[in-house]
């Protein structure tokens, strides 16, 4: 088992398939207590630490238990709010200078390989203490470290995942060249993932863990009646029943059952999120739902591609 550092691990999901491709997580980072949670359940022999990433506390010790573990891999996927152009970019937040940490953190462990990943928007994101973009400074730090970077837009369509999702993603190695994973020749479709889910009304539940349906007004449900995959109800209310007269054209939309859907984004729980109407329900998907759209996503064939190059290597 080749040993790796997640940071900013969220609830670990992009990390599901990592063990059956030779990777065991034994040391994680996440601000959130409740994701934290999820991710020790998920990953229940990595050394979890709660805290901060940028705390000055937090990051010594994360530093210390890096090298400890003797980590082999570091997976860093720091908080893309502020560089999202969906959300109103915020290049001024502390958030958005993460990504210092994470470089000044891989100064100091020195992974063999490892993955930055972000929003599209991130490469090309100019912070306000250098003229630089980010993309730049990424490459400069990391070659004159000894490290090998490439970096594309990839998409988790291309992957097996039946959600598109653009991603920045840089590689880095210090043991070898790197390049990204062969692309998939089938798209997976929504109905091919999650369509051996039972039906289900807003509001319900089942015996499936996760698998319950977010509660919505009826008045919201009612006007998703003969909506077609693909199509937005042409009479949206909010939840008192009033006309949504200007309602933005992703909301109140059915997504596609032979096809993948659209970015899964926050508020997913609501008619008014993104393109997350259910194909044949009237309701928002479900946690379920959303999880199985998820897992089958790039990070599993970064997974392969790094395990591949560490067995060549030998690095063990």
């Amino acid at each position: 088992m080749f040993r790796y550092f997640s940071a900013f691990s969220n609830v670990g999901i992009g990390e599901t398939f990592a063990k059956e491709n030779g990777f065991e997580c034994v040391l994680a980072n996440e601000y959130d207590v409740n994701r934290a949670c999820w991710f020790q359940q998920a990953h229940p022999s990595a050394k979890r630490i709660c805290g901060d990433f940028t705390n000055q506390q937090t990051f010594s010790d994360l530093v210390r238990l890096f090298k400890k573990k003797k980590c082999q891999a570091a997976f860093f996927s720091p908080c893309c709010q502020p560089f999202c152009r969906a959300g109103g970019q915020h290049l001024d937040s502390p958030a958005a200078f993460y990504i210092l940490y994470v470089l000044e953190f891989i100064k100091q462990t020195r992974p063999l390989i490892g993955m930055i990943e972000n929003a599209r928007e991130f490469p090309t994101a100019i912070l306000k203490d250098d003229p630089r973009p980010i993309k730049k400074r990424i490459f400069k730090f990391l070659n004159d470290l000894g490290y090998q970077v490439k970096m594309e837009i990839q998409d988790a369509v291309d992957y097996g995942s039946p959600q598109s999702r653009k991603r920045a993603v840089f590689l880095f190695s210090r043991i070898g060249e790197v390049d990204f994973p062969k692309k998939v020749s089938h798209y997976k479709t929504v109905e091919e993932v999650i369509g051996h889910l039972p039906s289900l009304p807003a509001g319900a539940h089942r015996s499936i863990p996760f698998h319950y349906a977010p509660p919505m007004p009826k008045v919201q449900a009612d006007c998703m009646i003969g909506v077609l995959p693909g199509e937005r109800s042409p009479h949206p209310v909010d939840r008192y029943g009033n006309p949504k007269l200007n309602a933005p054209g992703y909301t109140f939309k059915r997504i596609w059952a032979d096809r993948y859907c659209p970015t899964i984004l926050q508020h997913s729980d609501q008619i008014t999120g993104f393109n997350t109407i259910h194909y044949r329900d009237n309701r928002c998907l479900t946690i379920k739902e959303i999880i199985l759209g998820n897992i089958f996503t790039y990070f599993n064939a970064v997974f392969i591609f790094l395990g591949v190059l560490l067995a060549i290597v030998g690095a063990f």
